[in-house]
């Protein structure tokens, strides 16, 4: 009996271990799972706690030593109580009962950590204030300064191992503000022992003594083209990514030849210079503006990775400005999808501030788009209600909102989205139209690329076609959308042709314009265009004088169509492309949007009709649909603005910081159709339909 009793108890044990054993596994599978939906790379990582938004405000990014060795035009000794009063606790409690809920305070400025060491504890106070109020805080990390005057005083191998970008002639590359700031050298990313004390003693410094909850690093981006890096370091850097790159067949199709030993950066002169270049051939000058823009991502993935390391929850953030209108790839060595896999927000200091100028709706409204599709959030300067109201229509959250306690428009705002998270979390775009960024068409053309896709997002925007702009990261996922337009995108991979007439073959409309596809990844001439492989062959030689200059094309292919526009007629005036862009309607904007909705099997989810100067962004949440009005005019709207939602809706009501309350709004249907009229628009209105 004993043996019996014995054997069954240890059976049941067994079971009860085994059962343990495999809910351990299946616990463990979930958990595995739930972290790869996030992402298995730390470095790709977004913090649980800035999702659902954030507001930013607090303390000068400048410390004490920067302001007095700058010695600015406005800077006086006085400064230095309000610098102190900055980091102090009343000040840090009141923004804390105002609403804000990151602190923003300097940390490091490149002087070195010796030199800073005293400021960042005083840092480390204030931050600890920060959290006892139940703030987050965001400290800014200087990327691109060396301070040599100090710098080499606490580091002289960095003078002596060149740890800093230097120019042909050997002479520091430096920051250019005012041209009076030689004292701040550009250090070398290349140069492995600076990325290593910049770990080492800065980020680390910052995650685990200051207790950063977000790190903002400054000034990225590199100078312009005519200052390459000729460090040792990057030139060796720089031939190892090559030859990593492509195998020896591929080096002899790329470059004509295999051994890329003495392979150096380009270098301009008077009679060459850099500014005169519209389009860039050049392979060796291409696989350039490839490595500055790789550079700076793999060094912001490195940095990112080595604080996730030590804490997960980190935010991420840098400034490399938004789509400013022009090539910032060439320019600074920006390919902003790459980088903004790394980043959890980007900070832009353009002036396209919004506002109505000479029929032309200026604004910021790329850059939002830029951090949706990429899943970043975009921190700017807002000011006036229009500034507000565009951004948190676009952008999902309040941002940043500077360094005094909120008043006025800005806490007026600042309560607006507090009071209405529930509007902007939890969403996603309801989008069905994209434009379509291509790296090599964007990074290989100074000019026309770059006139023709600011021409029809222009369009899209001023016609109230709520669009995406997507990237080439994005070519896997266009079936989300019933149209994609392809405005002046010259340069194609045969992958992303690929992609494209498999999306039109399967339903998708295309809107193309231009030499878009005339040429392939590498900007060489293909042997047949994309329009011509759309066409049937009895067409080809019929259409070909048509293109370029002649009729719209209308193709059927496969399930899809296809609309061809020879091209966005630009308007007579100034061409400037850049952080002052002249943003410009194309003449046939009404030929562009027609074409987006001729060529979309489906119809579109939202139609407006309003004056051009009404912006509108929609989202879609559970069993309702969120659509934003705003005004980029200084006075309220007077005209009529009609929506037509594709669907039944329940009952719809809009709420504004323009008025108290919810204002409810008749419906009106017509078969699958609910239309809504919106007689009155003072600066912003939030519309929710409810289904």
């Amino acid at each position: 009996m004993k043996t019996k009793e014995y054997i069954k108890i240890k059976t049941i044990f067994r079971l009860h271990n085994l059962i343990f054993i495999l809910l351990i596994l299946i616990s463990n599978r979930n958990n595995r799972l739930w972290a790869q939906s996030e992402s298995p790379d730390l470095a790709k990582y977004t913090p649980k706690w800035i999702q659902q938004g954030f507001a930013d405000a607090g303390a000068s990014h400048e410390p004490w030593i920067f302001q007095v060795r700058r010695n600015g035009e406005e800077f006086n000794q006085w400064q230095k109580d309000n610098f102190d009063y900055q980091l102090s606790e009343p000040y840090i409690k009141a923004l804390a009962e105002s609403g804000i809920t990151v602190f923003h305070v300097g940390c490091y400025k490149g002087f070195g950590f010796r030199a800073e060491k005293e400021y960042m504890d005083r840092v480390a106070q204030a931050v600890s204030i920060a959290h006892k109020y139940g703030m987050k805080a965001d400290t800014y990390v200087q990327w691109n300064t060396m301070a040599y005057e100090t710098f080499f005083s606490e580091v002289p191998e960095a003078k002596t191992n060149l740890w800093y970008q230097i120019d042909i002639n050997g002479k520091p590359l430096m920051l250019t503000y005012s041209n009076q700031q030689s004292w701040r050298y550009r250090p070398c990313f290349n140069n492995d022992d600076y990325m290593n004390y910049f770990k080492e003693k800065i980020i680390r410094y910052v995650v685990q003594t200051v207790k950063t909850d977000f790190i903002h690093f400054d000034n990225f981006d590199f100078n312009y083209p005519p200052s390459a890096d000729f460090n040792p370091a990057t030139i060796a850097a720089f031939r190892k990514y090559l030859n990593d790159k492509y195998s020896t067949t591929k080096r002899i199709e790329r470059f004509g030849f295999e051994d890329l030993s003495y392979v150096l950066p380009p270098a301009w002169n008077n009679e060459n210079p850099a500014e005169k270049m519209l389009t860039i051939n050049d392979p060796v000058m291409q696989e350039w503006i490839d490595f500055r823009c790789w550079t700076f991502t793999t060094r912001l993935a490195e940095c990112a990775r080595f604080v996730r390391s030590m804490n997960k929850e980190i935010v991420i953030e840098v400034n490399p400005h938004g789509l400013v209108g022009s090539n910032r790839a060439w320019e600074v060595g920006i390919n902003h999808p790459d980088l903004m896999q790394y980043t959890n927000v980007i900070w832009t200091e353009d002036d396209n501030n919004p506002r109505w100028e000479n029929g032309v709706a200026i604004g910021k409204f790329r850059h939002f788009k830029l951090g949706r599709t990429t899943g970043n959030f975009i921190m700017t300067y807002c000011g006036k209600p229009q500034d507000f109201a565009e951004n948190l229509a676009l952008n999902r959250t309040i941002g940043f909102l500077g360094t005094e306690i909120p008043s006025g428009v800005s806490k007026k705002y600042l309560d607006f989205w507090s009071a209405n998270k529930d509007l902007y979390s939890n969403v996603s775009g309801a989008e069905k139209v994209a434009v379509l960024r291509s790296y090599p068409s964007m990074a290989y053309n100074n000019f026309e690329t770059q006139v023709a896709v600011n021409m029809a997002e222009q369009a899209l925007q001023q016609k109230q076609i709520p669009f995406d702009i997507i990237f080439d990261q994005q070519m896997g996922q266009l079936k989300k959308y019933y149209v994609i337009v392809l405005a002046d995108q010259e340069s194609l991979t045969d992958e992303s042709i690929a992609s494209i007439k498999r999306f039109v073959k399967d339903g998708g409309g295309l809107v193309m314009t231009g030499n878009t596809g005339k040429f392939d990844g590498w900007r060489r001439l293909r042997k047949i265009s994309l329009l011509m492989e759309l066409l049937p062959e009895d067409e080809q030689l019929s259409t070909i004088k048509l293109t370029y200059g002649g009729d719209p094309v209308s193709i059927n292919y496969g399930k899809g169509k296809v609309i061809y526009l020879p091209s966005l007629r630009q308007p007579s005036g100034e061409v400037k492309l850049g952080m002052e862009s002249v943003w410009m309607m194309p003449e046939n904007a009404n030929e562009l949007s027609s074409a987006i909705y001729r060529s979309a099997a489906n119809p579109l989810p939202l139609k407006v009709n309003a004056p051009q100067w009404i912006g509108v962004s929609h989202d879609s949440g559970e069993n309702r649909e969120i659509i934003h009005l705003f005004n980029y005019k200084n006075s309220p709207n007077t005209e009529l603005i009609t929506l037509e939602f594709n669907g039944k809706v329940k009952n719809a009501w809009a709420v504004s910081p323009d008025f108290k309350g919810r204002k409810t709004i008749p419906l009106a249907e017509k078969g699958v159709l609910t239309k809504l009229n919106i007689n009155d628009l003072d600066v912003y209105d939030i519309i929710v339909l409810e289904k």
